[in-house]
C-alpha cells in the first residue's frame, strides 16, 4: 500500500472518531430541547442527533482531506513515517516483557514501601 492509501484512510478513521464524540454530544444537547427532538431516524440507537453527528463529521473529514494544506501535511506526515525503522514482532515481544517485569517490580518495591510506611505509623501513632 502506499503513502497516500494510508492518509486517505486516516481522514476516514478522524471522521469516524469524530462522529463518535459528536453523536453522544448532539444527541445531549438535542434532549435539553426535549425527547421527543431527539427521534429515531433508523431504529432504536440512530437518532436524530446521531443524524446530524455524521453529516458533520463527513462534511469534517471531507473538508479537511480538500485542504490543500492539510493533504500535504499528512503526506509529509506519511513520507516520515516511513523512513522509521519498526521493531520486529520479536524485538516487540521482548520489549513487552521487560515493561511487564519492571512494572511489577516497582509494584512490589512501592508496596513494600507502602507497608512499611504504614508500620512506622502505626507503631508511632499507637
Amino acid at each position: 500500500m502506499g503513502i497516500a492509501r494510508y492518509v486517505n484512510l486516516s481522514f476516514v478513521v478522524a471522521g469516524l472518531l469524530l462522529y463518535v464524540v459528536l453523536g453522544g454530544t448532539f444527541s445531549v444537547v438535542i434532549e435539553l430541547f426535549g425527547s421527543s427532538a431527539n427521534a429515531q431516524v433508523l431504529g432504536s440507537n440512530f437518532r436524530v442527533g446521531n443524524l446530524l453527528a455524521l453529516v458533520v463529521a463527513a462534511a469534517v473529514a471531507v473538508q479537511l482531506r480538500r485542504s490543500e494544506r492539510v493533504h500535504t501535511w499528512a503526506m509529509e506526515v506519511g513520507n516520515e513515517l516511513s523512513k522509521v525503522s519498526w521493531p520486529t514482532w520479536t524485538e516487540t515481544k521482548k520489549a513487552t516483557w521487560v515493561v511487564i517485569a519492571t512494572t511489577l517490580v516497582i509494584a512490589a518495591l512501592l508496596g513494600l514501601l507502602d507497608w512499611v510506611f504504614l508500620s512506622l505509623s502505626n507503631w508511632y501513632y499507637a
